[in-house]
């Protein structure tokens, strides 16, 4: 009988320990559609002014991503979507990062946080209104995904970027 519940016991254990891998898997093999993504957001009216892309080949020095001021390096960003408003003076903006892995992804996010903080000090030279959008940023991330997005009706934003990031 000992036998059995000891037998039982460690099956179960093997189990739970199987689809704890499992969960970590599948998060490390989900894929977004990052230009999908990229059409919903210019497409959502949250943003005042037309959005233009950005070249992403702008983003690793963008994000300081050669600069000993980040961990992150320009190896741990596999693909990237930069939009901005084109005309006028708004911090209207929107940044897509896919890390090379999850732990790259944390370096981004680094990296994302410290572009906000520098963003924030050049905004408040010359657009101080605007500076203060920096300091409320949205920040979503699955897996090696980010999002990073400052647009108008932060709350309405931030659900449109929560949904668009399942």
């Amino acid at each position: 009988m000992k036998k059995r519940l000891l037998a039982a016991a460690l099956a179960a254990l093997l189990l739970f320990s199987l689809s704890a891998c499992g969960k970590r898997a599948s998060e490390r093999d989900i894929e977004l559609d990052l230009d999908a993504i990229a059409q919903a957001l210019c497409a959502s009216g949250y943003f005042s002014g037309e959005m233009a892309m950005m070249d992403p080949e702008t983003v690793p020095e963008l994000l300081l991503l050669d600069t000993d001021r980040v961990e992150a390096s320009p190896e741990d960003l596999t693909d990237a979507r930069y939009y901005g408003v084109t005309m006028g003076t708004s911090a209207n903006q929107f940044i897509l990062l896919e890390g090379a892995d999850p732990k790259a992804a944390e370096r981004l996010e680094k990296a994302l946080r410290i572009y906000a903080e520098d963003q924030r000090t050049g905004f408040e030279l010359y657009l101080p209104e605007q500076a203060a959008r920096f300091e409320d940023f949205i920040l979503e991330r699955r897996g090696r995904y980010l999002l990073f997005a400052i647009g108008e009706n932060r709350e309405a934003l931030s659900g449109l970027c929560r949904r668009l990031m399942i």
